[in-house]
């Protein structure tokens, strides 16, 4: 039966390091840790706010999360009567709700978020309740929808801060970020190939920037959530009102990134053992992590192990945590070799028959 050890490297406190005052053109901006939601910039990041095609977010993920990516959707005039950016959809298409999907987060189609609505609940009103309920599971307080695909109508808005927070939701999805993170993808309508291309140019400004979605109306300016990838963590980055947030973004992203710090995890341990000439072999792990706080490691290896023990052999394992995040699994490991010890014994006749 194993055993569990735990060595408490720090208690963990996750600080927010906000910077105010950066220089962007944002009217409402923010960055956050994907996982620990630590906030490492904010600028009016609770004012509510029109969020334009971002709102895509939201209609994706509900999509994926439906499970029917799969099944064949029929286009009927009712669901492309929609303005603004399409995919060109018409009465008597038939696509997958994958490429409803790809077409909504890549180039941004309305149709493409009308028709998943009214595929997945029947109309914009029901979908706008599911909508208005998931983002009620995530926590997004300052949070009201009413299109799917974030054209102004009603009391449509959010906020940088809960637009983060879908991020960070959105990015737990592989397949959501599969899908974001395509620069080009080709899609089939009615037994037609057509190739659609993501009008998120960070995605080439940036490698380590995977995502997620751009928008515009007039009423909303410029808004784009992305996501970058960063030593193991994943920062969130949300501007609405931004006429030049694709340098935003970059600027915020080279300035939050300085906030994480490179953390050394490693420890010694002594585990008892049977058959060796020692009676405890010493064994350790060590690895290295950029986090923003100190990590939490919980060790579990076997109360006594028998010989032979070689060098470098596997004997436990050390679990890394940063906040509620799984930061890394390191491997335990005997740092010498045992061999297994006989003692030899050597009787006369005298003892064995007295």
């Amino acid at each position: 039966m194993l055993k569990k050890f735990a060595f408490i490297l720090a208690f963990l406190f996750l600080l927010p390091f906000n910077v105010y005052g950066a220089d962007n053109s944002a009217q409402s901006a923010i960055v956050i840790d994907s996982d620990t939601k630590t906030i490492l910039y904010e600028k009016n990041a609770y004012e509510q706010r029109a969020i334009a095609s971002t709102t895509k977010i939201m209609t994706a993920l509900l999509a994926i999360e439906s499970n029917r990516l799969d099944e064949i959707v029929a286009v009927n005039e009712e669901m492309v009567n929609v303005e603004g950016s399409s995919l060109g959809l018409r009465a008597g298409d038939k696509l997958s709700l994958q490429d409803l999907v790809v077409g909504m987060m890549l180039t941004s189609g309305n149709d493409s978020a009308n028709v998943a609505a009214y595929f997945l609940s029947g109309g914009i009103e029901n979908f706008a309740l599911l909508m208005n309920k998931r983002a009620e599971e995530i926590g997004m307080k300052n949070t009201y929808f009413v299109t799917p695909s974030g054209l102004d109508e009603g009391n449509h808005h959010s906020t940088a801060y809960d637009m983060a927070l879908l991020g960070a939701e959105a990015v737990k999805n592989d397949i959501f970020c599969e899908i974001m993170s395509m620069q080009r993808a080709d899609i089939n309508i009615s037994s037609k190939t057509v190739t659609v291309y993501n009008h998120n140019k960070l995605l080439a400004m940036d490698k380590n920037i995977f995502g997620i979605k751009t928008g515009f109306t007039k009423k909303a300016g410029r808004c784009l959530v992305s996501a970058r990838n960063y030593e193991g963590n994943r920062l969130i980055c949300v501007t609405l009102g931004a006429p030049d947030d694709w340098n935003d973004h970059l600027s915020l992203y080279k300035e939050c990134i300085k906030k994480y710090t490179k953390k050394s995890v490693r420890n010694e341990c002594f585990i008892p053992v049977v058959g060796a000439q020692k009676n405890e072999i010493r064994c350790s792990y060590k690895g290295e992590f950029y986090l923003l706080g100190e990590p939490v490691t919980e060790e579990y290896y076997f109360p006594f192990l028998y010989a032979p023990i070689k060098k470098g052999e596997q004997v436990g394992i050390a679990f890394v945590y940063y906040g509620k995040k799984l930061a890394e699994r390191l491997p335990i490991t005997a740092d010498e070799d045992l061999k297994y010890y006989v003692i030899e014994q050597r009787s006369t006749a005298s003892e064995i028959y007295g």
